[in-house]
């Protein structure tokens, strides 16, 4: 392993062993919590997408305690991961590949116009999965049924509680959600009076899971309090999968997203409230790797 890969086994090994915490291991490295929580977590990802973890299931990986039970097979599979530790790079597609996948994903019926219209969503917007699950028909739609091209992304909606702005002025992101509603009021999901918002209630979720229910936002583990949505974030993989990108991730499109307003010209003020960021340096890593290609982006694991 290269030394940068031998630094990041020790920090990993440090803290599945309870000698640091997140936070101590922060404070000795002179960065904030996060990043090493993001370092630790996302080796553990890339080890359990490669299939060397057994039986490890995925939503263990933000539960500390976990994590630290299950040490001795991350480790173990640490010492012996065969790929770069800084992570492999994913394909991300372009305009005309994702407008065929939705084709496709609606093709099917039923969840496929759901999924189409997720993905078309995440892929303009970066918005982050629980802020996904959030939004409600009201968001999009106007009381006369019109789409709301210039709407806003709700402060209870926001993972950081600030309102931003949300454009729905994508073609090919109003097409999949108008046909997704259009498949909702035949299955007769969430509906409201027939006169207003194309007879769905306003105040229901965009998006609903299979069985017509909003997808259910829990606390990441027992001993993290912040919210996650682990159905959206399941269901998305096996979306991404049958578009034919298995290992994307809603958070590999947020940075594509980011990469684009970089390539475009945006400041980094416009990238930091169009994803609504909480500090600027978000934004320079987000954007610190550019992409190989204009229409077939090459965007890092994280």
């Amino acid at each position: 392993m290269k030394a940068s890969d031998e630094d990041l086994l020790e920090l990993v090994q440090a803290v599945l062993d309870g000698r640091q915490t997140y936070r101590s291991a922060a404070s000795e490295l002179g960065v904030v919590r996060s990043t090493i929580e993001r370092r630790v977590k996302g080796l553990v990802r890339r080890l359990f997408a490669a299939g060397m973890l057994g039986s490890f299931r995925e939503e263990w990986i933000d539960d500390i305690a976990t994590l630290r039970r299950e040490r001795e097979a991350i480790l173990g599979a640490a010492r012996v991961f065969r790929g770069s530790v800084a992570g492999r790079c994913v394909s991300v597609p372009g305009q005309s590949e994702l407008a065929l996948a939705a084709t496709r994903l609606r093709e099917k019926g039923g969840a496929g116009h759901r999924d189409a219209a997720l993905i078309c969503v995440l892929f303009d917007t970066g918005m982050k999965t629980i802020e996904l699950a959030r939004l409600e028909v009201a968001d999009y739609l106007a009381e006369d049924g019109s789409v709301r091209e210039v709407s806003k992304l709700r402060a209870a909606v926001a993972v950081n509680g600030v309102e931003r702005p949300l454009h729905f002025s994508s073609q090919l992101v109003v097409e999949s959600i108008d046909a997704y509603l259009a498949e909702r009021t035949r299955r007769m999901q969430g509906l409201g009076d027939p006169a207003r918002y194309r007879g769905l209630d306003p105040n229901s979720r965009l998006f609903l899971t299979d069985s017509g229910q909003p997808f259910l936002i829990t606390a990441r583990s027992p001993s993290d309090p912040r919210p996650a949505c682990k159905y959206l974030q399941a269901t998305l993989r096996q979306a991404f999968a049958r578009a034919g990108w298995p290992g994307m991730t809603a958070r590999r499109l947020r940075r594509h997203v980011a990469i684009t307003m970089n390539r475009q010209g945006a400041t980094r003020g416009e990238v930091q409230q169009m994803l609504g960021l909480k500090a600027n340096r978000s934004v320079k890593r987000l954007t610190s790797t550019l992409p190989a290609r204009a229409d077939s982006q090459m965007v890092p694991s994280e």
